[in-house]
């Protein structure tokens, strides 16, 4: 605690969540070692003594390297972020915070990488997971069900307890980004799923022995169903497993980029916003991912 209130670059990756502060280490040590730091512990470095300039060939060299707009963008708001616990401390002043302020991501923006999962692909991957007689087999649908049928983060699904959820209105609440309590709802068939699979859990249970709080559980080899709580690494490994056995390489944010499309096509792209809980609405449109089949057919109704 004595540390962070005297070091700028502690004080702001302790306002992260938890799956953000290891990536913006990540950052902030890169950036580091571009800066001339790299002989120098990351909390020793005197970020006050920053300048605009250096963060200018800071985005220069990246952009030499050819990072994308969008790293470049989280390199700087790194660097910021550090800078504003600098202004709060007293360590710099406004002047300097808002010069630093000044100095601009790469421009710019490339086309998602994202697949646009199609509703046979999910009924393929369902019927995977069915005929897997393992535990795995209904805990990989229930997972599936809820980051498809929800369009929620596979860091939500990880945290989601039982006591979040109501099944009568299938609804979910969730702790998103910022620190921000939500409510996202999902479809009959993906809390059928996700019914089954608490059902057996429940059934696996021992006399005496109190159901887990949380919703998914660690499965081990043998399928040992742990009594500990899944981790994002494993919902990373089952959408790439489940995937590969459909013949498809899937991502876990997928999911998400997939239910947003879904919602922008079936509906609109307001709807979309709300359902994803976005705060800005180009957000919500930067995720649309539908293929080059339907803008191909949308350009076709306009015949002379």
């Amino acid at each position: 605690m004595t540390e962070s209130i005297h070091n700028p670059l502690t004080l702001y990756l302790t306002r992260l969540a938890p799956s953000s502060q290891l990536t913006m280490r990540y950052v902030l040590q890169d950036a580091a070692d571009r800066l001339g730091f790299e002989d120098t512990n990351l909390e020793d470095i005197d970020w006050h003594h920053l300048q605009p300039e250096q963060v200018i060939a800071l985005v220069a060299a990246l952009r030499e390297d050819g990072y994308a707009p969008n790293t470049s963008s989280l390199y700087v708001n790194a660097v910021r972020g550090v800078m504003n616990e600098a202004w709060r401390m007293s360590l710099i002043s406004q002047e300097h915070l808002l010069k630093m302020r000044t100095v601009k991501a790469t421009p710019g923006s490339r086309l998602s990488q994202g697949r646009n999962l199609r509703r046979t692909l999910i009924r393929e991957m369902m019927d995977v997971c069915a005929a897997d007689p393992r535990p795995q087999g209904l805990r990989d649908a229930a997972v599936i069900g809820i980051l498809y049928g929800s369009g929620m983060r596979k860091s939500e699904s990880v945290n989601l307890d039982l006591a979040q959820i109501n099944f009568q209105e299938r609804s979910l609440r969730v702790i998103g980004k910022g620190n921000k309590e939500l409510v996202k709802y999902a479809p009959d068939w993906a809390f059928a799923k996700l019914t089954a699979w608490l059902d057996f859990r429940r059934e696996q249970l021992k006399e005496g022995e109190q159901d887990d709080s949380f919703l998914f559980n660690r499965i081990r080899r043998g399928s040992h169903i742990t009594r500990e709580r899944i981790t994002k690494h494993a919902i990373y490994y089952i959408a790439r497993q489940r995937g590969e056995q459909v013949g498809v390489k899937i991502m876990p944010h997928d999911f998400r980029r997939s239910f947003i499309t879904r919602v922008i096509e079936e509906h609109d792209l307001s709807i979309a916003q709300k359902l994803a809980h976005h705060t800005n609405i180009q957000t919500t449109a930067s995720y649309d991912v539908r293929g080059d089949n339907e803008r191909r057919r949308a350009v076709d109704r306009f015949d002379l």
